[in-house]
């Protein structure tokens, strides 16, 4: 899989063993029509999401969206809602939004996400096969997967640094990104289009930390290709000494992003797990109570899609 990263990433390359295939699917948008017309920018169905501007402001920015993108580009389009997001996360600015996301629509393409989605489910030929191998061994530990759902029936991605088992950033980021889309499919099986994440940094220390580049490379693909795709970001048992990396960080993560992190180490934070969580369903670093099965990477990767991990049993 050929990984678009932007200049100022400054990837390593140096780990790269394998050389994945960049295609990408366009059936999903292609069975409800062959022409441009049909595409209105929001979904009927998928938009419990509240409101930014009224409805008239917003559907009008949707079709100037549109209007301005290629029969191709709207075909790669994931999802319909995709130009409302960019609508919404440019504050109403369509010139920006149009620039936004023919980028994200451009950088599917060249990462080939719907070619990595459909090795991780579906795998039949040896490359498809390698790639969910790859797949498998990064969730292995049990570092990144998606369990149960919050109270407003958003998915729930857990992260955990400190299972950290490979350090390979183009696998790294790999990982990242199917985990994403799995976290929106289960939501938007629920009518939403953001999802909730907790990153835990209990026994963090500064060597769980991989590269720079790694980091800011899952920073700019959250920030510019997954738009108004977070609801919040929980950080959990954060030590004092992840203060300090986390301003490094800062400087990359955009102002609307910071508003949406929450620190839960003091009792406002913690109060807001609670408001927020089943504490029957979540796991114990977002204030769970009940003993939750063992994460099964098997399982996990043998349940559908849309499912979060325990969902089924």
């Amino acid at each position: 899989m050929s990984v678009m990263r932007d200049d100022s990433l400054n990837a390593n390359e140096d780990n790269d063993t394998s050389t994945i295939p960049t295609t990408f699917s366009t059936e999903p948008l292609k069975q409800n029509g062959g022409t441009t017309s049909q595409y209105k920018g929001w979904s009927d169905t998928c938009n419990k999401e509240p409101r930014m501007f009224d409805q008239e402001t917003e559907e009008k920015g949707c079709k100037e969206i549109v209007n301005a993108m290629t029969k191709k580009e709207l075909e790669a389009m994931p999802d319909e809602n995709m130009p409302l997001r960019h609508f919404r996360a440019d504050k109403g600015d369509v010139k920006k939004a149009i620039k936004r996301i023919k980028y994200a629509i451009k950088w599917r393409q060249d990462y080939g996400v719907d070619n990595m989605l459909r090795a991780a489910t579906n795998p039949t030929t040896e490359e498809e096969k390698e790639i969910h191998k790859i797949l498998q061994h990064e969730c292995s530990p049990g570092k990144m997967y998606v369990r149960n759902y919050d109270h407003s029936k958003r998915a729930i991605l857990y992260m955990f640094p400190v299972k950290e088992n490979t350090y390979h950033q183009k696998h790294n980021v790999m990982h990242l990104v199917y985990e994403l889309e799995r976290a929106i499919a289960c939501t938007e099986k629920n009518g939403l289009g953001k999802m909730t994440i907790v990153m835990d940094f209990k026994n963090w220390k500064m060597k769980h930390n991989g590269p720079m580049a790694t980091t800011k490379e899952t920073i700019h693909i959250l920030q510019e290709c997954y738009v108004e795709r977070m609801a919040k970001v929980y950080f959990t048992n954060a030590p004092l000494v992840f203060r300090t990396f986390w301003s490094l960080c800062k400087p990359f993560v955009d102002p609307v992003s910071k508003s949406k992190i929450v620190f839960c180490s003091g009792k406002e934070g913690q109060q807001e797990l609670k408001i927020n969580f089943d504490e029957n369903k979540v796991e114990e670093c977002a204030l769970g109570t009940s003993d939750l099965r063992v994460f099964d990477v098997d399982e996990y990767f043998g349940t559908p899609f849309d499912f979060t991990f325990d969902e089924l049993s």
